[in-house]
């Protein structure tokens, strides 16, 4: 890696500028090697600090007065030690401010001898935070303070020079323009901080919002202004704590170099990923020293917006990584965030490409849920886009303990202790590392998460981790790539009735057809991308981004098999009109993406970033357990690809039939003499009566699941009562003898009386549909979910309302498996025979007329 040499860039009134990592996140604490680890890349990126803050390391927050034992202290000695060993300031940071009595003198001693504890490690700057805490004050609290700033203020002050004024930071519970009360400059509470807290003390600042797509000169001499200092920035641009579908690997953006010496400094408090990072603080190691002068200069307002903002300004380029060559004479070259993409790539590709192993790190949390006035408020108010989960808003649930200074961590949480369907806030929530829904008893996999295996393939490129990049970009921003293919698929879906007639090769059909050979190709290249990531030697990088790939790909295949399925030109007229009538709000929509990069709106509120958008493209968005999946525990190098069926993978699709007809298990043996009889009897009506919704599923080796449905069970069962079975009648003759076989008896269904589906399910839920798979070669849990959205897509796009399949009572982990799929058994009052289950699942709560 480059060895970006500290600068020691220096502000006005002569003060080392602070620029490095804040650990200030809700979730998983980086281990003690992670950390490590950092400071040797803070010490080449030329960062200098580092702030010890993890919200959910338990004697930070949650027993903040708690003194740390011998081996906790050992660790963070020997962390202190290492961050001084790479010229690294280490910032140690409390947050007392949960339940801290102010009026307490045996809390505010508490506080001071947790400090001095620390300093007898050899730390030399400390912090106090009092972010997202209740700003009332308790009774006795108030009978001795004024407000809550004086309070945070007084107890500030005093330990500060109760310390002899050490470097020393302070967070305020305003923490940003938007919630600084009724406004910045007006803030009591602000106004307070700013004139009573001692002037060698440091406040932290998000900027306008929590994480604010920019920051002007103009809002910063406001701040400056209030807090009779420069902040210092914890900036938030790359914190993904709030969204667990999310993972920002983007180059710093969105503050020209222009404002540096308008402030005291800027710390990252990055993804919770640690390897994940390298972009973010690589960019904003070159972003620090691209005003070295430190000069202020005259700029020019165009309404709150400095002109020119540098980096709002994105290069034509033919690459992707940006051209230095192709900036305008006219504009500021120091920094551009394309060509810091472009240099941080290439040194983390070889980080990528050093071996590394799992470093050591605690359980993973349960998700809590926001516990800010703020958030509670927006929530009960509706004014969050709800694009990638639930809709329920419960009351914060307990935390697990973490310690990320002892060496061994917590048990793991219980998936079903977790909960993850609900909007999360930063700074106010603790998501999962991992992607979300489903339970222990889906998918089981023993012991940690290693990697597979693999045959060995072309080589990962900087190509590689930049397609990677592009669709987990930055919060307010998707990469150009992902941004296409999200107007694509708008664009596909608006005119895939250009398709349903294919008499004639139009220019308008070769158009629809030349942008969905585009974006399944663009499916088939990351699903190659992916295979080549999960054989990276760094098998830590490759743990924290293999979720996100997986989770990606995933839902990219599912709408590459509708764009498919859409192509075939199976939709109706009807169907399609009524989604455009149904349609919400869609990346293309008017005003939609407008608002989404604006930066006005906190990122939470469009939450799941590109899967997000992608799900609510799909006709079946509201069905959040097919799209929000955890991923598997183990990282796969298997993976999978959804297409229509068609008449060629008969063989395949009944091959897969009969060794998975007998409750799942092998039926080879039991049909000897008869390959496609347990085929013709399940699905075979429906493949050739309707194979327009019915799907497959492939991995390396061919098709391994498949997914049968039809529109309207009814309609199927006519038709295969004129044509099917009398066809089958005659291809298995009926026969006589004594003791029937299990081939006998299914022959024997084909010639006596056909039951009909009840009228009471057949009213809810028309459609059916049966799903298989041969379980050794899938792996991957979400297989038959991803086959039941791209059936029930197809499905929804004509009209169906609801779907049923139907079982024999005896077919206990088959009516598992549908259980698990959604499917809820039903009452059937009307059924004519006590030996079939029927379990049922809603497409839609309001019937297209």
């Amino acid at each position: 890696m480059r060895d970006l040499v500290n600068s020691g860039l220096d502000n006005e009134s002569n003060q080392r500028f602070i620029c490095g990592a804040v650990e200030g996140f809700y979730g998983r604490p980086w281990s003690s090697d992670q950390r490590k680890l950092l400071f040797k890349w803070l010490k080449k990126m030329g960062l200098n600090t580092y702030m010890y803050a993890p919200k959910d390391d338990c004697k930070h927050r949650a027993f903040w007065r708690e003194l740390y034992s011998v081996e906790e202290a050992d660790n963070l000695t020997s962390l202190i030690q290492s961050a001084t060993e790479n010229n690294i300031e280490f910032v140690y940071a409390v947050s007392p401010g949960l339940d801290i009595s102010f009026s307490s003198t045996k809390d505010v001693q508490c506080l001071k001898r947790k400090l001095e504890q620390v300093s007898t490690f050899g730390c030399k700057a400390f912090a106090l935070l009092f972010d997202d805490i209740d700003p009332e004050l308790s009774e006795s609290d108030r009978s001795m303070f004024t407000s809550s700033a004086a309070a945070q203020v007084s107890v500030t002050n005093e330990v500060f020079q109760h310390l002899e004024q050490p470097h020393f930071y302070f967070c305020p519970t305003e923490y940003c323009s938007s919630r600084a009360l009724p406004t910045l400059s007006s803030s009591e509470y602000l106004n307070t901080v700013g004139s009573k807290l001692l002037s060698d003390i440091e406040i932290l600042w998000t900027g306008v919002k929590v994480v604010s797509k920019k920051m002007t000169i103009k809002h910063l001499e406001e701040v400056t202004a209030v807090f009779r200092r420069p902040p210092l920035i914890w900036d938030n641009i790359h914190a993904n704590d709030y969204d667990p579908r999310r993972i920002y690997l983007g180059a710093y953006d969105g503050r020209s170099p222009e404002i540096i010496p308008y402030l005291r400094g800027v710390l990252t408090n990055p993804n919770t990923e640690f390897e994940s990072n390298y972009v973010a603080l690589h960019s904003l190691g070159q972003w620090c020293k691209s005003n070295t002068s430190g000069v202020k200069k005259d700029v020019i307002f165009e309404g709150d917006r400095l002109s020119p903002v540098i980096s709002d300004i994105k290069l034509e380029t033919d690459s992707d990584f940006g051209s230095v060559e192709d900036i305008p004479s006219l504009l500021d070259t120091r920094y551009q965030p394309r060509s810091a993409l472009r240099v941080a790539l290439s040194d983390w590709m070889i980080e990528l490409k050093t071996p590394r192993t799992q470093q050591h790190m605690p359980a993973p949390l349960t998700a809590v849920l926001p516990t800010n006035v703020a958030a509670i408020s927006e929530l009960q108010n509706g004014s969050m886009v709800n694009v990638g989960g639930g809709d329920s808003f419960m009351q914060p649930v307990m935390l697990p303990i973490n310690n990320s200074l002892l060496s061994t961590g917590p048990e793991a949480v219980s998936d079903s202790e977790s909960d993850t369907s609900v909007e999360l806030e930063p700074m106010d929530c603790v998501p999962s590392t991992a992607n979300l829904s489903t339970t222990s008893e889906e998918w089981a996999i023993d012991g940690k998460m290693t990697v597979e295996p693999a045959i060995r393939m072309e080589e990962f490129t900087c190509d590689d981790i930049q397609m990677i990049v592009d669709f987990f970009f930055l919060p307010f921003e998707h990469g150009i790539k992902s941004s296409q293919l999200l107007d694509d698929l708008h664009w596909l879906k608006s005119n895939a009735h250009l398709v349903m007639e294919k008499k004639d090769q139009t220019p308008e059909i070769e158009e629809w057809v030349t942008k969905a050979n585009s974006f399944t190709d663009t499916v088939k290249k990351l699903r190659a991308v992916s295979k080549r990531l999960v054989e990276l030697p760094n098998i830590s990088a490759v743990q924290e981004l293999f979720p996100y790939a997986w989770d990606l790909l995933g839902i990219l295949e599912t709408c590459s098999g509708y764009v498919s399925w859409l192509g075939k030109g199976c939709a109706n007229a009807n169907g399609l009109q009524q989604q455009a009538l149904l349609a919400g709000q869609t990346w293309s929509s008017h005003g939609y993406k407008e608002a989404f990069m604006s930066g006005d709106q906190e990122p939470w509120v469009f939450r799941g970033g590109v899967q997000g958008e992608l799900q609510k493209l799909m006709p079946i968005d509201f069905a959040h357990d097919l799209f929000l999946i955890r991923a598997p525990e183990v990282v796969l190098n298997k993976f999978y690809h959804y297409r229509p069926y068609t008449a060629a993978d008969e063989a395949a699709v009944y091959n897969i039939c009969l060794k998975t007809c007998d409750d799942g298990m092998d039926g080879t043996e039991v049909f000897p003499g008869y390959p496609d009889l347990i085929g013709d009897r399940i699905i075979g009506s429906t493949v050739s009566q309707s194979s327009e919704y019915c799907f497959v599923v492939e991995d390396d080796e061919g098709i391994c699941g498949y997914a049968c449905a039809a529109l309207d069970t009814k309609v199927l069962q006519q038709k295969s009562a004129l044509s099917w079975m009398p066809a089958m009648c005659e291809k298995y003759p009926r026969t006589m003898k004594g003791e029937q076989s299990p081939a006998d008896e299914v022959i024997s269904s084909f010639h006596g009386e056909q039951h009909f589906v009840p009228e009471s399910v057949h009213n809810l839920y028309p459609a059916c549909i049966r799903i298989d798979f041969i379980p050794p070669r899938v792996v991957d849990h979400s297989v038959p979910k991803r086959l039941l959205a791209c059936a029930m897509a197809a499905l929804k796009t004509n009209g169906a309302t609801g779907i049923h399949v139907e079982m024999n009572i005896g077919d206990k982990s088959m009516i598992d498996h549908y259980q698990r799929l959604g499917f809820t058994q039903l009452a059937v009052p009307d059924s004519k025979s006590e030996d079939v289950v029927y379990l049922g699942r809603m497409i839609c709560f309001n019937r297209i007329v």
